[in-house]
């Protein structure tokens, strides 16, 4: 899930979507702002930034970015495979299941990829999620860890 200023997006996979909810009453009351069916990330995660949310569905094979407000689909982007999503400085870090590191814009008019590489190194899955910190990506894949200078 996702908090800010009492709302609590809920995502979830398997093609059961998202929902968007408002505490009130200090935390003791919920009630359901905006739902969105496609948007079903299962174990790649999303991201906030601004008023948008970035991440890929499950069932919905495709990158999208939500308005966090209304839950509208802004776009749903196949450019890459799904996967997991980390941001820094406005920038998303893309990680695909089958292996595609993609860094884009965050930017709710399109998916504005600026460069992808394949992660060769390792083995399994291509299912964990990149960390980020003091300006270094750190990608494991099965029994491998990358670093990556990003800043």
């Amino acid at each position: 899930p996702i908090y800010d200023d009492n709302m609590l997006l809920c995502v979830f996979g398997y093609g059961k979507g998202s929902v968007m909810l408002r505490l009130t009453d200090g935390g003791r009351k919920v009630e359901q702002v905006w739902e969105n069916k496609e948007f079903d990330s299962k174990t790649g995660g999303a991201v906030k930034i601004g008023n948008y949310v970035y991440g890929s569905g499950d069932n919905n094979k495709y990158w999208f970015c939500l308005d966090w407000k209304t839950g509208e689909t802004k776009y749903k982007d196949k450019s890459i495979a799904v996967g997991a999503v980390i941001a820094a400085e406005d920038m998303l870090y893309c990680y695909s299941d089958k292996g595609e590191m993609a860094l884009v814009k965050a930017t709710p008019e399109k998916f504005d990829m600026i460069s992808k590489y394949a992660i060769t190194l390792g083995t399994e899955q291509h299912w964990a999620h990149p960390v980020i910190y003091n300006g270094v990506m750190y990608v494991r894949h099965g029994d491998t860890l990358m670093a990556y200078k990003i800043k």
